[in-house]
């Protein structure tokens, strides 16, 4: 009996793991655990001990698909005579709070279970408790009710406690490689010689490298005071650029665990669509951020949901997707140290590099 509640059990993962792979960011869940169960006296049966499994799939960070199985014994009160009980259950989970690195966990469904001497089915309710030991390996508690009628219409409550490991495994990571050809200004074509490069040409291509470089290394430094002009390979910036430059890194931020857009970060992002037009040729990449609570594997998806919803906006008021990128640091890169909610805050944030511009970016006109 307890082959067949694998054989339905290794079913139900495939079903619940489908979506979690589908989405990109779901997580199989395999455990193992040590369970015990009390019965209502009207049963007429002592305390049985055993061990089960789990497996689930997860194709939203908090919402997943879970199947146990359980085997144990115990004593009939009325004859001492020892049972065995196999169980089976599927419940729907919902993670619905993570405080630090521990996540609660409730889930509801469905339990069969088959007795030495009896079969009985109906609801079952789950409140948990999940601690991370590693990446992978996470300490599990869960407390358990199951609401059953037997054979002769007799109801019960069995209420039991299991006390396990899980191990996870991630979706794989994507890695996106880009590619990105720059053309030589209209206004100045070259034609390149079968034999040679002419030392003009190779001094541009080193000049125009050069300011590429200035640009994208200038996100990652506090900006100059406004007195100071910029400077790029080629000499001083103009005033214009180095304005639509400050706009175009000016970071957006988000609630704890959201990664929907405040009505400040749409203003912020009112202001880039400006310079997009205004620089046909510019491409960025947007780098999701998040506070260091929660997961890697977690933070790694919110702060691709994060990147993603400035792109949906971009992309919906009317600059072409080819021009953005997206990408998650998740928490591994804040800019604010501490525990603060003052440090939560800064590190909940979408940044904004540039990957291909001309010489100058052009100031918008008002």
């Amino acid at each position: 009996m307890f082959v067949r509640a694998i054989t339905i059990g290794v079913a139900v993962l495939v079903v619940g793991a489908v979506p979690a792979a589908g989405q990109q960011r779901g997580t199989l869940e395999i455990g193992g655990f040590g369970n015990a169960m009390a019965f209502q006296n009207s049963f007429a049966m002592n305390t049985s001990y055993g061990g089960g499994f789990r497996v689930g799939g997860f194709w939203d960070p908090r919402l997943g698909l879970e199947f146990d199985a359980n085997n144990l014994h115990g004593d009939y009160r009325v004859s001492n005579a020892n049972v065995e009980l196999v169980s089976f259950s599927s419940r729907l989970m919902y993670i619905p709070l993570i405080v630090n690195r521990l996540s609660f966990i409730v889930g509801g469904g469905i339990v069969h279970t088959n007795y030495t001497f009896n079969a009985s089915w109906g609801p079952s309710a789950l409140v948990g408790a999940r601690l991370p030991l590693t990446d992978n390996v996470a300490l599990r508690v869960d407390g358990i009710a199951d609401f059953q009628h037997d054979v002769t219409h007799m109801a019960h409550t069995d209420r039991s406690i299991h006390v396990g490991l899980s191990f996870f495994r991630n979706p794989g990571t994507r890695t996106r490689i880009v590619t990105v050809m720059v053309p030589a200004p209209a206004a100045a074509p070259y034609v390149q010689r079968e034999d040679s490069v002419s030392a003009e040409e190779q001094g541009r291509l080193r000049r125009t490298a050069a300011s590429y470089r200035e640009l994208r290394d200038s996100l990652g430094r506090t900006p100059a005071p406004a007195a100071t002009p910029a400077v790029s390979a080629s000499g001083p910036m103009p005033a214009g650029s180095a304005s639509a430059l400050a706009t175009m890194q000016e970071v957006i931020y988000f609630a704890a665990d959201r990664s929907d857009l405040s009505p400040e970060a749409k203003a912020a992002l009112q202001s880039k669509i400006q310079v997009f037009r205004a620089n046909p040729r510019m491409r960025i990449i947007v780098v999701g951020n998040t506070d260091a609570r929660g997961s890697d594997w977690y933070n790694m998806a919110l702060g691709d949901r994060r990147a993603a919803a400035a792109k949906d906006y971009l992309v919906t008021q009317g600059i072409e997707p080819v021009r953005i990128e997206i990408t998650s640091n998740g928490k591994s890169k804040p800019i604010a140290q501490g525990n603060t909610r003052e440090a939560y805050a800064k590190n909940r944030r979408d940044e904004f590099r540039l990957l291909v511009a001309s010489d100058y970016l052009v100031k918008p006109h008002d």
